[in-house]
């Protein structure tokens, strides 16, 4: 190969190399520019990353300033319905002519029986009956029982409350679970705890009653008067009321058991002799 041929062979290769220069350096180029693009793309998502941070602590803050806001209505609140009961209580007590307390038998949902306090208080009014029922689940039957149970207390104690109010609480205790007073079977239960507080008599704590009560002063058949019965022995009883042809049903349960037909025969029990 002479030194024409030597020359052109090399300004070939020489312009074949930079070919390969510029193509790599355009290369170069491009991928500097797309690792800029994405360093910015990084740096703008790092900002609305650090953005949505604060953006994130800032309703954290507010959450927290709500529930502290929550909390605090949450006490005032009971407190103030404290205060109200309270209130309520002292308004009772500064008006309340009579009070009696007694027993009314529930079952649960395991049909055990429990005695559950009963408290009628009688204050200045206009002649209203207020029914308060807490912690104990009760069907439609109960409130015109107690409306029944007033009636015949009223009509056996010859009373006239045209200018009284009464009350009728029924409370059982907060841990209670699935008490049930069902079929008006509270009413004879009733209707002498309002007689002993329209009469200023206290009911003897060791004789309770179950049964319903009708406006011509009968007592009715209830469910469950064994499981009833037992619950009566727990509390302390030592005679337990029950209505006409169910003492059958109580088998034996330690204390002594009566049938009464009328509201009249269960007081013959109920109150002490004097």
């Amino acid at each position: 190969m002479d030194m024409a041929d030597t020359n052109k062979l090399l300004k070939i290769i020489t312009l074949l190399l930079s070919v390969l220069l510029i193509g790599s350096s355009f290369q170069l180029y491009s991928s500097l520019e797309k690792t800029n693009l994405q360093n910015q793309t990084i740096t703008s998502l790092i900002a609305e990353t650090n953005s949505q941070k604060e953006t994130i602590s800032g309703l954290e803050i507010s959450v927290n300033n709500l529930k502290q806001n929550v909390s605090r209505t949450e006490t005032l609140l009971k407190n103030e319905t404290q205060r109200r009961a309270q209130l309520e209580e002292e308004i009772i007590n500064l008006t309340m002519v009579a009070k009696s307390n007694y027993g009314v038998l529930a079952v649960d949902e395991n049909d055990n029986g429990h005695v559950i306090p009963l408290e009628v208080i009688i204050k200045e009014g206009k002649g209203n009956l207020f029914l308060n029922v807490a912690n104990v689940l009760f069907d439609e039957t109960l409130q015109s029982s107690a409306q029944t149970a007033v009636h015949v207390a009223r009509d056996v104690t010859r009373t006239s409350l045209v200018d009284k109010d009464i009350l009728i609480n029924i409370e059982a205790p907060a841990e209670a679970q699935g008490l049930v007073i069902s079929g008006g079977s509270a009413g004879s239960a009733m209707t002498l705890a309002a007689m002993a507080a329209m009469q200023g008599k206290t009911l003897r704590k060791d004789v309770l009653i179950t049964g319903t009560i009708r406006e011509d002063h009968t007592i009715g058949r209830i469910g469950a008067a064994r499981a009833k019965g037992l619950a009566a022995v727990k509390n302390g009883a030592v005679l337990f009321l029950v209505p006409e042809t169910q003492k059958s049903e109580m088998g034996e349960i330690g204390i002594e058991v009566r049938e009464v037909s009328t509201i009249e025969d269960a007081a013959r029990y109920a109150f002490p002799s004097s």
